[in-house]
């Protein structure tokens, strides 16, 4: 009897959890939404779990809609999302179109010099957009936008480098969302370096040119940013600090 009762729970088991959607693409910054009805009960909801790459990341939503957050994961990472759901319903995916990849756009090549960014495609989609990013003290900033042009493939676009070590690359964003970047390439440019002073500072920090930049403790922590000729650091305590300019970090001392 025992044996007959245990086959019975686990037939009702399997028949509790009838179906799976399995959604396959790339992520693309962007978090699947899920509609998520009654189940045949009217009591409980459709969706029993939601495992992202084959990790339980939701488990009975008590929601008629829900978020399969993938906030954690890099742009570009493929990714794998899983639904089991209850006999006599189904959850639909609202906007699946996010995890599909552009699978036929690539970057063919990337290059800068001492006057501009160019590069050449394949795949490319109407209505694409091209941002051109540059690592500017240790984060990177965009600093121009274009709009792809059908059947071009090939695009340059004029740049002003920062002194020193210059990385730019070239983010694609499709019409639909997704996203596809180039090779970072770096151009090193040795045109009038800016500096700053003094080193040992009671008021206000100087620089020969107009930079972008950031004073920083010890800790790595921002205090002040900003662009400029100089930076006032006279509410600063006395001690060590960082200047970062030009992609490159300096350490001064606040009398």
């Amino acid at each position: 009897m025992r044996n007959v009762f245990t086959i019975i729970l686990l037939f009702w088991s399997i028949a509790s959890m009838a179906g799976e959607i399995i959604a396959k693409g790339t992520y693309q910054g962007k978090n699947i939404f899920v509609q998520n009805p009654l189940s045949s009960d009217r009591v409980s909801y459709c969706t029993e779990a939601v495992y992202l790459n084959n990790k339980l990341v939701l488990q009975n939503p008590k929601a008629s809609s829900y978020e399969v957050n993938m906030s954690k994961l890099s742009v570009g990472t493929s990714v794998e999302i899983k639904i089991v759901y209850k006999d006599g319903c189904k959850p639909k995916i609202i906007n699946p179109s996010v995890i599909k990849s552009v699978s036929n756009f690539k970057f063919t090549n990337t290059v800068v010099n001492a006057d501009d960014i160019s590069w050449q495609v394949e795949g490319e989609t109407s209505n694409s957009v091209y941002y051109i990013e540059h690592y500017v003290n240790n984060n990177w900033t965009n600093v121009k936008v274009i709009t792809a042009k059908d059947n071009q493939n090939s695009y340059s676009v004029s740049l002003k480098h920062s002194a020193g070590v210059n990385k730019y690359r070239v983010k694609h964003q499709a019409k639909l969302g997704q996203i596809a970047y180039s090779p970072t390439v770096t151009y090193n440019s040795t045109s009038g370096m800016v500096k700053f002073y003094p080193r040992n500072v009671s008021n206000k920090i100087y620089f020969t040119g107009v930079v972008s930049y950031e004073i920083s403790n010890a800790k790595k922590q921002v205090l002040k940013k900003g662009k400029g000729r100089d930076v006032d650091v006279s509410s600063l305590q006395r001690g060590v600090y960082y200047v970062t300019f030009d992609n490159r970090t300096e350490q001064f001392l606040k009398k």
